[in-house]
This record gives C-alpha cells, sequence and structure tokens, in this order.
C-alpha cells in the first residue's frame, strides 16, 4: 500500500465561506477526525517503554517512511512512556496495513507480521524495529509499494487497521459527506 491522499473539492469548501453548509461540512469533517483519534488512542499500545526502545523503533520507522511517500523525520523520545502516541500509532497501523497485505500478495513471508496487541515492553519494541529494517532492505517490498495502486478520493480501495487487528469495511468519504448533507 503506497499513500493514500483524500482530496476533497467543490463550492462550499472555503473555509471562509459563510453559508450552513461549509460550517456543516466543517462539523462533519471535525467529528471523523475526532472519532479517528480515538479509534487510534484506544489502539495505543500500553507497557513500560523507555527511550531507547522508542527510539530503536523510531529510527527503523524513519527508514521506512520514504517507501510510504512520507519524510522520515519522526522525532525521536526523550523520556519513557507507558502509551504510545497516537500519531505514532497511526505510522505503525500503516505499515501493519501494508505488510498484511504484501503478506497476503506473498511478497514477504508472514513472519514478517507485527502485531499490534503484543507490543507492551522494549523487547516487542525492538523487534518490530529488526521487522521494520529488514522490511526497508528488501527489494520486491519496495518494488510492490511503488507500484501499489493510490487514490485520491475513493477510500474504497484501502483498507483501514481497526482496534481488532481485522480489516474494516470501506469508507468511501464523498459519499458519506454527500449523504450528510
Amino acid at each position: 500500500m503506497k499513500e493514500i491522499k483524500i482530496s476533497i473539492s467543490g463550492q462550499g469548501m472555503d473555509k471562509k465561506a459563510s453559508s450552513p453548509v461549509s460550517k456543516e461540512m466543517e462539523g462533519d469533517i471535525a467529528e471523523m477526525e475526532g472519532m479517528d483519534e480515538e479509534k487510534f488512542a484506544a489502539m495505543a499500545p500500553k507497557g513500560a517503554f523507555t527511550a531507547r526502545g522508542l527510539n530503536a523503533l523510531v529510527k527503523a520507522t524513519n527508514k521506512l517512511l520514504p517507501m510510504f511517500g512520507q519524510t522520515g523525520d519522526y522525532p525521536t523520545f526523550s523520556q519513557d512512556t507507558k502509551v504510545l502516541p497516537t500519531d505514532f500509532v497511526r505510522v505503525l497501523a500503516m505499515f501493519v496495513t501494508a505488510i498484511d497485505d504484501a503478506i497476503k500478495d506473498e511478497i514477504v513471508g508472514p513472519e514478517m507480521a507485527i502485531d499490534m496487541e503484543s507490543i507492551k515492553d522494549d523487547i516487542a519494541l525492538t523487534t518490530i524495529a529488526g521487522k521494520l529494517e529488514m522490511l526497508s532492505k528488501i527489494k520486491e517490498f519496495k518494488k510492490w509499494l511503488s507500484e501499489a495502486p493510490t487514490s485520491e478520493t475513493n477510500l474504497s480501495e484501502a483498507s483501514e487497521y481497526n482496534m481488532a487487528g481485522e480489516e474494516e469495511a470501506p469508507v468511501d468519504a464523498e459519499s458519506l459527506m454527500m449523504s450528510r448533507m
């Protein structure tokens, strides 16, 4: 899975516009963003994580992010934590989804799978970091990611990782927005 971009265009989308439609859409977008944030907060691994273990995972993450069309500049951790931040969980969930898809397509083996629920300590963090490091060096995986279809307006091509680690039904953002107008 490469990068999924959502592009919503049309009249009434200008933030300066004062029409009821644009305010309602802004409210809907804010509501969806809030639900998205809650989802990632709920699936955030909890445990005893040291800055050293977290930074090993950050280093591997930053090597893999460019393969997803993103800059490899996730910041390092300066202190220990008991819960992974939601923005970091988002990145890991993106990796999990892509890796699961690559396993289904037989690009990488099942040993590369990442189980978010098993992340409880630094051992799990360094294990995942090792897997990400290996993935960043697998030419077939890089090629597969670069050839993966992308979509600007249709999320139905993307599988989404939920708290149970299963695929959810795809969501078409444009249809969702139009249904609420």
